[in-house]
């Protein structure tokens, strides 16, 4: 528990009443807080909807000796009813009495970890501070920018690697500030900041473009990528990698694939060298797996990690991968690796035991499951007027990473998001193009209202049924739907493409056929250029998934049940508890799943670690379970080349 939640739970705990109302406005008190509060005897009540709160609060409180808490955030304490607010202790949670030296414009949209990193380093000592310097305490506090410092071009480059390595994004407020100091110090005689902190991928671009001018500048020989003259990103066109401050990432950024190693004439001029990682030669790839490994073993999560920590390990275990699957594995790198893979399936499926639920209430800028994607883009298509979504079935990060190698006519930013669990199609799509918890859909049983429930939810959002088009069509006619689609002046487009998941369940495939699939897939399908397409039309194009895969192992295929999905491997599901625990004894490595956000008779039984429900001893690319690779899915928003 964070210094905030408990400094929270002191705030409520302290007043010597009974029962109380909290008055949460800016929605501080989380679902950990909560649970807290519960088990110290509270039974809390929040107050939503008038009708409901005073059913809730006659039939299980008036009259009966229970200690209860009644929460509000949208209406004030005073505003609730008379018999309620009269007899009660009211306490304010607020950004206000929480931080009362700062002020309360420069928090307000603040991420729940960016509080909690602030409270950690504040003191009711400080003097009262503006905005601005409120602004600056953040931004010395939070993202390592020191605003009273004067920084050097390797300084600057060296907190830009760090804030974009840990996928830090500054809101606009905080960014023009940080613009304005560059402004008064003459950074921009460096560097163009604005561009840099604001997309991640493009000043990767512009290091990229640097390094084989270091490298050629460091020896007599010729370097392959090296055209200065033809630079796509402003700034010097040399840049100090050597630097102490700089040279800390440098290895780092190539293990992780964030940098490409380049060719050059004499490869064995850096065999002893630290540069040698970057660079493009017998063996280089060896060398990246080797680093790579290390980097991953040392950052592997805790068991009390936040959601944002898995999320960036998640791409650093896909590049591992992908590496992985490059290259012949000795003996012993093989067996590396999978002592680690053990250790991260086990780790992240306790985790995602103890958080999945709390996952589901999480309020965040950007999506945290999948099916918070739907909001996310809605205020996208309120900047850009025209939507496109496009759902690759079954993609998962590592095959992303793929497919990635074949864009270049854009630029793209990179996220990702949680999968609904369990990681099957019907549950974690339908989310996707509803917005709604798997709980409250139609059915769980197909995806039959896939294209309704899109329509409903974009209704709801003052669209037209005209300008709003669910286009599920196989490669060789999407594109040409697509066209009718924008012919006809639609702005929102939802697309699914389902080739990717059906090449997951070929028979006796595995991930590096799999992998070789996808990138012919890339190559081949029409996916490259419907993206051209929706991006020449003035689309906002955002590309996801609703589930990974996995490479699993047979241990039996029970007989009784329904199966959720013809070849959901990983996962079955019951709707009756008793027999979900009758086959969970004959099949010890499963989970009973708890389910958080799932219909009240829906009951799944995972698959544990990289077992199968399938035949004993056989190899299968399938979906539903736990892991990482099913759970954490590509996110990614394409931006102009």
């Amino acid at each position: 528990m964070s210094s905030l939640d408990s400094r929270i739970i002191d705030k409520i705990l302290s007043p010597e009443r009974g029962s109380l109302i909290v008055y949460d406005p800016d929605e501080l008190i989380n679902q950990a807080i909560l649970e807290e509060l519960s088990e110290q005897g509270f039974y809390v009540i929040e107050y939503k909807d008038p009708i409901a709160f005073r059913f809730e609060y006659e039939s299980e409180l008036r009259d009966k000796a229970k200690r209860f808490l009644v929460l509000t955030r949208e209406t004030p304490a005073r505003e609730l009813p008379f018999d309620i607010y009269s007899h009660q202790l009211t306490v304010d949670v607020s950004l206000s009495s929480i931080f009362p030296k700062l002020s309360r414009t420069a928090l307000e949209g603040l991420e729940r970890s960016e509080l909690d990193k602030l409270h950690d380093s504040y003191s009711d000592d400080l003097d009262y501070l503006s905005t601005r310097r409120t602004r600056e305490f953040i931004l010395k506090l939070i993202y390592e920018l020191d605003p009273s410092k004067r920084y050097s071009l390797s300084e600057l480059v060296a907190w830009l690697i760090k804030l974009h390595y840990d996928r830090l994004q500054l809101r606009d407020e905080l960014l023009d500030l940080v613009i304005e100091i560059a402004r008064e110090r003459g950074y921009g005689r460096l560097l163009d900041l604005s561009t840099f902190i604001r997309h991640r991928e493009v000043f990767f671009e512009f290091l990229q473009e640097r390094w084989p001018v270091f490298l050629k500048n460091h020896g007599n020989f010729t370097v392959s990528d090296n055209n200065e003259a033809s630079f796509r990103h402003k700034g010097p066109n040399s840049l100090p990698f050597d630097d102490p401050a700089i040279k800390v990432y440098t290895d780092t950024m190539f293990a992780e694939g964030l940098l490409k190693p380049v060719s050059v004439d004499d490869p064995s001029k850096f065999e002893k060298s630290w540069m040698v990682i970057g660079i493009d030669g017998p063996g280089s790839e060896r060398i990246r797996f080797k680093r790579l490994l290390q980097i991953v073993s040392d950052s592997l999560p805790k068991a009390d990690t936040t959601f944002n920590s898995w999320m960036d390990f998640a791409w650093r275990w896909a590049e591992l991968n992908l590496v992985a699957c490059s290259i012949p594995l000795g003996k012993d790198d093989q067996s590396d690796l999978n002592a680690i893979r053990t250790i991260i399936d086990s780790r992240f499926e306790n985790w995602m035991t103890e958080e999945y639920g709390r996952l589901l209430t999480v309020s965040s800028r950007w999506p945290v499951t999948v099916r918070d994607i739907l909001n996310w883009t809605s205020k996208l298509s309120i900047e850009n007027k025209k939507l496109a979504l496009i759902v690759i079935d079954g993609m998962s990060l590592l095959q992303w990473l793929r497919v990635s190698d074949w864009i270049k006519d854009f630029s793209f930013e990179q996220y990702a998001a949680y999968a609904m669990i369990p990681t099957i199609t019907a549950v974690s799509r339908q989310a996707i193009f509803s917005g709604m918890l798997p709980m409250d859909l139609p059915s769980l049983a197909s995806n039959s209202s896939e294209s309704t429930l899109w329509e409903r939810a974009w209704l709801d959002r003052g669209f037209k049924e005209r300008e709003i088009s669910h286009i599920n069509k196989p490669d060789n006619q999407l594109i040409g739907e697509v066209e009718r689609s924008i012919g006809k002046g639609q702005p929102v487009i939802g697309i699914v493409i389902r080739e990717l998941d059906e090449k997951a369940h070929g028979e006796n495939i595995g991930m590096k056929a799999l992998l070789a699939a996808t990138e012919t897939w890339a190559k081949e399908s029409c996916f490259l250029d419907l993206c051209k397409l929706l991006f020449r039309e003035g689309y906002e194009v955002v590309i996801t998934s609703d589930h990974g895969n996995v490479e699993a192992y047979g241990m039996g295929n029970p007989s009784e049940g329904l199966i959720a999905e013809t070849r959901g491997e990983r996962v079955r599901i019951y709707k009756d508890r008793l027999l979900r625990g009758k086959i969970h004894i004959e099949y010890p490595n499963s989970i009973e799943w708890v389910p958080a956000g799932l219909p009240k008779d829906f009951f799944p039984l995972v698959a544990r670690g990289r077992w199968a429900f399938t035949t004993a001893n056989s190899v299968v690319i399938s979906h539903g379970g736990l892991t990482l690779e099913e759970v954490i899915v590509p996110l990614i928003r394409l931006g102009k080349g």
